[in-house]
């Protein structure tokens, strides 16, 4: 996974952009242009505005490219407490919560509160989405039935998500999946996410990546 990041600082909050991970969603733009503006340099300018307005904006980064530190009495980014996979049409899964990013071997590859997870297969930058969905007009259509395991509510606390060689995503931990409609598609505390892009029964896994041949690597 690749990693560059640039520091934006003011006497009030220090904001962090690590490039590879940014998709472009543009929220920190329109929400607060003032301080982000792809066409001034830099794009990023922390004393044009208050430090909790810039704050509140950080955290609605969908992939988690940017995030900040204050260096006033603010408080630090909260850890959500649900735990939850947005399921963007045609596009990455969005995940929010205390959450692990874990290479095929168990090592610890990515700790944060967000982000962006590649599903269409053909990401630089596995497991995380480099907007490669758009290049190949990748498509996962709105599920009509949907699968919730009542039995075990997505309550919070930590999640661990494997990135299996050649295979999955292995989800271990309470969340709870989303669609765009806002309908909930899984409430659990383990489930397996397609990400070759060619699973049937999308966002789920059905095995289809050891038909096509899928590599990670």
């Amino acid at each position: 996974m690749k990693s560059r990041i640039r520091h934006y600082e003011s006497d009030s909050i220090d904001v962090s952009y690590d490039i590879p991970r940014c998709i472009h969603a543009e929220e920190c733009i329109r929400r607060l242009s003032t301080v982000f503006d792809s066409n001034a340099r830099p794009w990023i300018r922390p004393q044009q505005d208050r430090a909790d307005r810039i704050a509140e904006t950080v955290e609605h980064c969908p992939s988690g490219a940017l995030h900040y530190v204050r260096k006033d009495d603010g408080a630090a980014e909260a850890i959500p407490e649900t735990n939850t996979i947005f399921l963007s049409d045609d596009g990455p899964l969005y995940v929010r919560g205390n959450l692990t990013i874990l290479n095929a071997d168990e090592s610890p590859l990515l700790e944060d509160t967000r982000a962006s997870l590649c599903r269409c297969g053909a990401s630089q930058n596995k497991p995380l989405c480099d907007n490669s969905h758009k290049d190949i007009q990748f498509s996962a259509p709105l599920r009509t039935e949907i699968e919730v395991d009542e039995t075990s509510p997505a309550e919070g606390g930590q999640i661990s998500i494997t990135a299996t060689q050649n295979g999955p995503l292995h989800i271990i931990g309470d969340v709870t999946i989303i669609d765009s409609q806002n309908r909930i598609v899984f409430a659990g505390n383990e489930t397996w996410l397609c990400r070759c892009g060619g699973s049937a029964n999308k966002p789920f896994c059905d095995s289809t990546h050891k038909r096509i041949g899928f590599q990670t690597e």
